[in-house]
């Protein structure tokens, strides 16, 4: 599983990835650099989670 984010209207892929635990679990961590609202994603593969906004002060 990697972490991306959406720069400049493309999505690029952050230095922070972790395998999933057998229970489909797992625990991701990156420290942003952009401060301000940043999209995210989380992508498996092919398969990637819906967009989800977090917003670094």
């Amino acid at each position: 599983m990697t972490l991306q984010q959406k720069q400049k209207g493309k999505w690029i892929q952050l230095p922070a990835s972790v395998p999933m635990a057998h229970d489909g679990c797992y625990s991701l961590g990156n420290k942003l650099g952009l401060k301000g609202k940043n999209d995210l994603c989380i992508v498996s593969g092919t398969v990637s989670s819906q967009e989800f906004n977090l917003t670094v002060r």
